[in-house]
């Protein structure tokens, strides 16, 4: 009885003390470490600080952490190189005279992005490119804006993708098999966009209208421009072939994946010392976000394990008899509900150190549960209205193109992210089939 006072009044402490450094401007990641180190102090052991020690040692340490910068350095350099721009044109050539084509080659853009980058550039990138381009041709506002966030967080479970990197490292998960099992939702999820497009566009010819034919579009020079899609799928072969078939270890391919992107920056004639410059900092940047993101979490699922949560919160569930897929749902329900109000690393670093260890005792397979984590990521990465998404395509868009705008943009994209989930959920072999074919 004591050690369940014990656990509850630790969780108001750390929670509502989380809650009131956070309302006086504090970021969560200072805070929730801050608190978790000044917890550890109080009701832990001189032991347990030293195990604080050594985690911090080795989590920048971490042989996995050199694929965060890895990856996002072939990304940047990527992005840098104009290959975006080239794929929007060279897929425009081939879909131009279809309703609804600049939608459609968005999202096909961004899944591209996707698969070379680990970060998913494609709110920004696309928010520039194809944008602007849409609202010339007379697109509905939403249409245009939704396609571009909804193809933009489709990083964030296609692979490689960072949030499932840092995933990994905390779940203790192989971060290869968290790759494999998060392409085939990742690409339903791309292709129910698409099929949402083109059904709207039919059904309402305004919508999303008939992109002019150019006249000067021959057949040789849409072959040309399949020169153009070459680079970039070599890429994505290259990495994540390599890490599917097991030729290379998850660093190993995304090291080839950067001496692949300076090549193809090398050939657009783009690598220059000013775009390498760029690339390395913005690389750095983000990187050492991913660390200080990361070592909160590590130690307060130490924490929590050290004061015995997870084993209250399964004791409790007993005590409830709950059926297991009810806590299941449950789970997702609150990772939806507090995607409204915070980012997804946030989300990650607090929810999962407490959330896999309870769906592993309850008889859930690590990485089918992990899958449905980062799918329930994705969709907080777009819900108004904190989702970053409209964040960061409110800063690249026109001004007249206000943030009301953004948000109504978000809803029938938000519906099929939940409907990928749903059905994830229902039918687990869509995240588990090809880890059971390939690993």
């Amino acid at each position: 009885m004591e050690l369940e006072i014990s656990i509850g009044l630790i969780t108001l402490i750390l929670f509502g003390g989380l809650i009131l450094l956070v309302m006086l401007g504090i970021p969560v990641v200072y805070s929730l470490g801050g608190l978790t180190l000044g917890l550890t102090f109080i009701f832990g052991t001189v032991d347990d600080l030293f195990i604080v020690a050594s985690t911090a040692v080795r989590v920048f340490t971490n042989d996995m952490m050199t694929m965060i910068p890895l990856f996002l350095l072939m990304g940047n350099l990527l992005v840098h190189s104009g290959v975006s721009d080239r794929l929007y044109t060279a897929l425009g050539y081939w879909l131009y005279g279809i309703k609804g084509s600049l939608a459609v080659i968005t999202i096909g853009v961004c899944v591209a992005l996707a698969m070379t980058s680990g970060f998913g550039p494609g709110i920004l990138t696309m928010g520039m490119v194809a944008v602007p381009s849409m609202l010339k041709q007379n697109y509905n506002k939403s249409l245009a804006l939704g396609s571009v966030m909804a193809g933009g967080v489709l990083g964030e479970i296609i692979p490689p993708s960072i949030i499932m990197i840092l995933f990994a490292m905390i779940g203790k998960i192989s971060v290869g098999q968290l790759f494999i099992g998060g392409a085939v939702p990742g690409f339903v999820c791309a292709f129910l966009y698409i099929v949402y497009i083109m059904i709207r566009a039919h059904l309402q010819p305004n919508f999303a209208p008939r992109a002019e034919r150019k006249s000067n579009l021959s057949l040789k020079l849409k072959l040309k421009s399949l020169a153009e899609v070459i680079a970039p799928s070599l890429l994505v072969v290259l990495v994540l072939g390599t890490i599917f078939m097991g030729i290379a270890t998850p660093s190993e391919a995304a090291a080839l994946g950067v001496v692949g992107s300076i090549i193809i920056c090398a050939a657009y004639g783009k690598l220059t010392f000013q775009i390498m410059k760029d690339s390395c900092f913005e690389t750095i940047k983000i990187t050492s976000m991913a660390l200080w993101i990361f070592l909160p979490a590590i130690l307060f699922g130490i924490f929590y394990t050290m004061v015995g949560v997870q084993d209250a919160i399964l004791d409790l569930l007993g005590y409830w008899e709950l059926n297991r897929w009810l806590v299941l749902v449950l789970m997702q329900v609150i990772l939806f509900i507090f995607g409204m109000f915070m980012d997804d690393y946030a989300i990650v670093f607090i929810c999962a150190p407490i959330f896999l260890p309870v769906a592993e005792a309850l008889g859930f397979d690590k990485i089918w549960f992990s899958i449905l984590f980062i799918l329930n990521m994705q969709v907080a990465y777009l819900t108004p209205p904190f989702g970053w998404a409209s964040i960061l395509l409110k800063s690249v868009v026109p001004e007249e193109i206000k943030m009301i705008d953004i948000w109504k943009a978000t809803p029938p994209f938000i519906i099929i992210q939940l409907l990928v989930l749903i059905l994830a959920m229902i039918f687990p072999q869509l995240v588990m089939w090809l880890p059971s074919k390939m690993m």
